[in-house]
């Protein structure tokens, strides 16, 4: 485990070495997570590897920024500080939104891209939306019926997470299925079946989106693939991609 302050901000990490060769591996993990939970299968992918803790998760201090691309900016910052000129990057979660800006905007970083149940489209949900607009149409309601509303139309992560709040609101606002059609490297899309949180349906989007792109599913796993089924994971990604 080390710890490196670039620009202000703590970053918390993990280096691997690998015994491959070719451009280092970044790591992003979920919402609410830390890179600890995905230690493991690193090293049984054997590259070179950085595994990180996300800017206000782990050891990793608070950011104060207006979106997922400022979010985004620090990683580029942090690989930039530890000169490193090419990663794949493996994002879950909240992690390929952050892999999906990467990939997107400075595509002369990553070589290569693997989205995991990545939280970079919105499901729809017509329950979230009516609540939203219930709560800008009517002023007349009192700020803390208001309040109360938004509330109920945020996802599980927004509640449960208290301290993160802002940050929630800043890093998952913007839907970036615009992205996905400015990436151009080769990307692994790999969804579990039974993601109750963001639905396989919507790995649909990221094939037609993504030019050089493919979809693999962990059968029966949820969203969270690499603790429920760490070794079709690795197998997966193995397979001609790591």
């Amino acid at each position: 485990m080390a710890q490196i302050a670039v620009n202000g901000q703590i970053w918390n990490y993990v280096e691997i070495a690998g015994g491959h060769g070719g451009p280092p591996l970044l790591i992003l993990h979920g919402w609410g997570r830390t890179g600890a939970e995905w230690v493991q299968i690193a090293r049984e992918l054997g590259r070179k590897t950085y595994v990180l803790d996300l800017p206000g998760f782990g050891g990793s201090s608070l950011p104060q920024v207006k979106d997922i691309f400022e979010y985004s900016e620090l990683v580029v910052q942090f690989c930039k500080y530890l000169e490193l000129d090419k990663v794949m990057i493996i994002g879950h979660s909240l992690g390929g939104r952050v892999g999906i800006v990467l990939a997107s905007q400075y595509s002369e970083l990553v070589a290569q891209l693997v989205l995991i149940d990545p939280a970079g489209v919105r499901p729809r949900s017509i329950k979230r939306v009516t609540l939203k607009v219930i709560s800008k149409l009517f002023g007349f309601v009192p700020a803390s019926w208001r309040a109360r509303i938004m509330y109920r139309a945020m996802d599980s992560d927004y509640r449960n997470s208290p301290a993160l709040r802002q940050l929630y609101r800043a890093v998952v606002s913007h839907d970036l299925r615009s992205n996905l059609s400015q990436i151009k490297c080769k990307t692994l899309v790999v969804w579990g079946e039974k993601d109750p949180i963001l639905p396989l349906s919507l790995s649909k989007v990221y094939r037609e989106k993504i030019n050089d792109c493919q979809v693999r599913v962990v059968w029966e796993a949820g969203h969270d693939s690499h603790l429920s089924h760490p070794r079709e994971l690795v197998r997966i990604l193995e397979a001609g991609w790591i």
